[in-house]
């Protein structure tokens, strides 16, 4: 089968719209991290401070929040790449023009194998450790 250079413009901007998306997933993800790491020392920050842990307790509940968040961005972010690498190497009826349908072309990312990942346990975990150990010296002191 001969392909057309129209074929090839086609599979060209197809190809561009799914790094545009996985751009945009890969900027979220690194956003939420920046504002977990931001919101998580400000509340840390004023925890001792304060006259109760409710400072402390939101930082934690908070860490969580954007881990799951982050977690749920890195995991599109990683069928959308399963989507283009098909889309790549596939032939033209595998993967149609313009389809931006990772559930059915791209490859199923379990939830937990992100959320568990080595870097997000590195940026959450450690948060989470942070938040618990503050908590701890908090209400030992209180």
């Amino acid at each position: 089968m001969t392909t057309t250079p129209a074929h090839h413009e086609r599979r060209d901007k197809h190809l561009e719209l799914l790094q545009s998306a996985i751009g945009r997933f890969n900027t979220n993800s690194f956003l939420i991290k920046g504002w977990a790491m931001t919101l998580n020392g400000a509340l840390v920050t004023i925890a001792p401070h304060g006259s109760d842990w409710t400072a402390a307790v939101v930082a934690l509940l908070t860490t969580i929040g954007f881990w799951l968040l982050d977690s749920y961005y890195l995991g599109q972010e990683r069928r959308f790449r399963s989507l283009y690498e098909r889309a790549v190497t596939a032939t033209p009826a595998a993967v149609p023009f313009f389809t931006m349908d990772a559930d059915q072309y791209g490859i199923p990312v379990p939830w937990r194998t992100v959320a568990l990942s080595r870097t997000m346990l590195l940026c959450y975990g450690t948060l989470t450790v942070v938040d618990t150990a503050v908590l701890a010296i908090l209400a030992r002191s209180g």
